[in-house]
């Protein structure tokens, strides 16, 4: 990336979030013909790397796959998070359909902006795929320099792969394998003490919990004012979902994409609590929507189309930091967090999407009436506390079970399972005292 001058924005678990910004200036300037034939060398660049020169170093560890995904646009880059728990993210169209288009193995897949900014010399190994959130795009599998020299001259191209794999011999004969760690996380991992020699594994929920409808604005936003005021927002969202998840819930978030979240529930620890944690978690969703449609909507000025989708999954996960120091990144990996990305990413506003597994750890009828089997996924939509507080007075008042009080001028409609202690959502969300 830095031979390419390429922006390194962010390592998303086994993902890489780049920037092609130079030469300046707008798509309708030339300027942009030139970063669309960076983007796209490069993209050639990083799958020969993988497939050519690192699969054959690291060859007695597995055979990884590479591909690409490129969408041009405006993009915001902010450095959000208090001091000391900064990342960098890019808010915009063009980062959210980059990874929407991404294709299967060897590939790079562009969008239809990008292909007609190419020169012919690359269109030519470019064909006409699929439409992705209305855009239709194109693909090219199969294109790295190591079969297409003549492609590498005609671009300005030098491809040494030697030289690279002696790089990457001599970077793998460095790494501290023998000091590599992995323990078991028995209490709330301090992601501010991981690296690669203090690694964590454990039984965990992963949640990702994505803006619909904010990308949009982003989008359209005309004036630098408006700009200034969605981030604004977005850092005001972002604060009540980490208050949300770590401290109304034992969550961890771990990772901001975008206006994306990943975070996990990895307590109570011990492989007994499996269900405890599918149901907190399960909660910590209900919680995050609630959040969103009870709460922040009412300080989003006229923007009303802003809400959340959410993706849940179970299974063990590995959560280290990786980078020099003090340029280092959270990750998380396994196959379910994986998984509870893609549960986001194929559900709707206002939706959450858990996996079967987790449904079937529920022990709450009145949770688990609101899903409905989708594929090998149960998904609930417009579920809040709020809602749920309803549901269980209607059917107190059919079973005659409805109490009321009177206190300070005002009266309390009250069930049996009053009485029993708050949940920690009822002691810091304000629509329970309104």
């Amino acid at each position: 990336m830095k031979d390419d001058d390429v922006g390194d924005i962010q390592r998303q678990t086994v993902r890489a979030h780049g920037l092609v910004f130079r030469p300046y200036d707008g798509k309708d300037n030339p300027n942009h013909g030139a970063r669309t034939k960076q983007a796209v060398i490069h993209a050639i660049t990083q799958n020969t790397y993988v497939l050519d020169v690192f699969n054959g170093v690291f060859s007695d560890v597995r055979d990884f796959s590479s591909a690409v995904g490129l969408a041009s646009g405006t993009s915001y880059i902010c450095n959000v998070g208090k001091t000391g728990k900064r990342e960098l993210i890019s808010l915009g169209t063009c980062a959210n359909l980059a990874a929407k288009i991404i294709g299967g193995r060897d590939s790079i897949t562009i969008t239809a902006e990008m292909y007609e900014a190419l020169p012919e010399c690359l269109q030519g190994h470019f064909e006409k795929s699929e439409v992705v959130a209305d855009v239709q795009t194109y693909r090219a599998t199969g294109l790295r320099w190591s079969r297409n020299s003549g492609l590498a001259e005609e671009l300005g191209v030098e491809w040494n792969e030697e030289k690279l794999k002696k790089e990457t011999e001599r970077h793998r004969d460095n790494l501290p394998l023998d000091q590599i760690n992995i323990s078991e996380a028995t209490t709330l991992i301090d992601v501010s003490k991981l690296t690669e020699r203090n690694c964590k594994r454990t039984e965990a929920v992963t949640f990702y919990a994505d803006l619909d409808g904010f990308t949009r604005y982003v989008q359209e936003a005309e004036t630098d004012d408006k700009v200034v005021s969605l981030i604004r927002q977005f850092h005001m969202i972002r604060s009540e979902f980490h208050s949300v998840a770590g401290t109304d819930y034992d969550g961890l978030v771990l990772q901001h994409r975008g206006d994306c979240i990943l975070g996990i529930m990895h307590l109570p620890s011990g492989s007994g609590k499996h269900d405890i944690r599918c149901q907190d978690a399960v909660d910590l969703a209900i919680a995050l929507q609630s959040s969103m449609e009870h709460v922040l909507n009412e300080h989003l000025a006229d923007r009303e189309d802003i809400h959340v989708a959410v993706g849940v999954d179970v299974g063990k996960v590995i959560v280290s930091r990786l980078g020099k120091q003090g340029e280092r990144i959270s990750i998380c990996f396994g196959p379910e967090v994986t998984e509870a990305e893609r549960l986001q990413m194929i559900s709707a506003a206002k939706q959450i999407r858990i996996a079967s597994e987790i449904y079937c750890q529920l022990d709450d009828e009145n949770v688990t009436e609101e899903f409905t089997k989708r594929g090998s996924a149960y998904v609930a939509t417009n579920l809040t506390f709020p809602k749920l507080d309803e549901k269980k007075e209607e059917k107190a008042a059919e079973e005659g079970c409805l109490g009321t009080s009177f206190e300070n001028n005002r009266m309390q409609v009250t069930t049996k399972s009053a009485a029993i202690a708050a949940q920690p959502w009822q002691t810091s969300k304000p629509w329970l005292s309104e």
